[in-house]
Parts: C-alpha cells; sequence; structure tokens
C-alpha cells in the first residue's frame, strides 16, 4: 500500500459512514483519504466531520471530481488508477 510505503501508519480500510466517523471520533487521525462513498451510501456526513475537526483529507475516486460532494471540490484527489506520484503528492500537501 502506498500510504505504508511513505511512511504513514493506515487506520482502515473503514467501509462505511458509521465506522468511520466512530472512527474519527474515537481518535482522530493526522489525515484521511476518503472514497466518495462507503457501501453504496454518499461520504459527505464523514467530508463533514473531518472538515469540521480541522483534519486535513483528500479523496480518492474513479469518478472523477465532478462526483464530489460540491462543497469539497477544493480538496485534493487522488484519481483512479492510483499511481504512486499522485499519492506521495497528495499527502505532501496534506501534511504541510
Amino acid at each position: 500500500m502506498y500510504v505504508e510505503e511513505l511512511g504513514h501508519e493506515v487506520v482502515g480500510p473503514v467501509g462505511t459512514v458509521e465506522a468511520a466517523l466512530s472512527v474519527i471520533n474515537a481518535e482522530p487521525p493526522a489525515f484521511a483519504i476518503l472514497d466518495c462513498s462507503l457501501s453504496n451510501r454518499d461520504s459527505t456526513p464523514v467530508a463533514e466531520a473531518l472538515a469540521k475537526q480541522n483534519l486535513p483529507f483528500a479523496f480518492a475516486t474513479g469518478r472523477g471530481a465532478h462526483a464530489l460532494p460540491e462543497n469539497f471540490r477544493e480538496r485534493p484527489l487522488i484519481a483512479k488508477p492510483y499511481i504512486y506520484e499522485d499519492v506521495e503528492r497528495v499527502l505532501s500537501s496534506l501534511k504541510a
């Protein structure tokens, strides 16, 4: 997994909105990479929770930037197929 190769600990994957919110509330991560949907649900509630806690996050999706929730379209995006350099660039921007 690229995230681990770049020296970061991975918490997850988390497959549902409820599980993601539970993880965020229990022990907020340094940053998050969020899919646009989790178990066929829109992940906007997770993005909102991350933003509310001022936690940096990016989206990962194969659907393109137009699939991002409208109020989060300025967030970094890792597009499928995932390429190491793209993941590295986005993670660097989240840590800045």
